[in-house]
């Protein structure tokens, strides 16, 4: 790589798992000259405590960022936090890939449904979070990701639903981006599908990029096409 391009990149992995799903890009990465940043949230990952909001959390990690700026890579609940990032502190970033995620804040039956689901993993534990998800995923990514919704706390996974339904609208803050932005979905995504991405990608004045074959979890779903996509707009 040039000397003087940003060589830092910042995942941050989607809700409920944890950094372990970026291990494919963080090594096409890697081994391309990058160096990785891949926290694991609060109640994550094996890490303590609980996300009380996206904007505290995002105070947090700004304080762990190399003074130069950064490059920054959010999937689904990671994207929301990627927006919260760069509504506080945009001139901290110098590119930001969005991927299957949204702007917009959750309607009232999404949040109801959040907070519902809070109060239903601290009663029961996260048994239904993990059938949930056995069923949102194809076999072979759902063998992946349930070793890492294991290792969450009930604590984290109630602390980020709460979050989550309580995040603002962030399409103001995609209007004002200075920065090239790529907004990344997979083409089967039914929870954030391409016209979000669509969205995103016009409001941000970057491109869309639309994942063939991939579900939510494009990275898992597609990982070689994810991170070939990545390194493109990255370099």
């Amino acid at each position: 790589m040039t000397k003087g391009r940003p060589r830092t990149v910042l995942f941050l992995h989607a809700y409920p798992l944890s950094a372990a799903m970026w291990q494919d890009q963080k090594a096409a990465l890697e081994a391309a000259g990058f160096s990785v940043l891949a926290p694991n949230l609060p109640g994550f990952g094996g890490e303590e405590g609980a996300i009380t909001s996206l904007a505290d959390t995002a105070r947090d990690l700004l304080k762990t960022l190399p003074p130069e700026p950064a490059l920054l890579v959010g999937l689904s609940m990671g994207g929301y936090l990627a927006l919260e990032l760069l509504a506080q502190a945009p001139d901290r970033f110098a590119r930001a890939v969005l991927a299957d995620t949204s702007a917009r804040a959750d309607d009232e039956e999404k949040q109801k449904d959040r907070r519902q689901q809070a109060e239903r993993v601290l009663k029961e534990g996260k048994g239904f979070i993990i059938e949930a998800a056995r069923e949102e995923h194809r076999p072979e990514t759902f063998a992946r990701i349930r070793p890492m919704i294991e290792a969450a706390t009930p604590q984290g996974i109630a602390g980020a639903l709460r979050a989550m339904a309580a995040r603002p609208d962030q399409r103001d803050t995609l209007r004002h981006l200075k920065l090239p932005l790529l907004a990344l979905v997979g083409e089967q995504d039914d929870l954030t599908p391409p016209d979000l991405a669509g969205e995103i990608a016009e409001l941000g004045h970057g491109e869309r990029q639309i994942i063939p074959g991939a579900m939510h979890l494009s990275n898992l779903d597609a990982p070689e096409a994810f991170s070939a996509a990545l390194l493109a707009f990255l370099k």
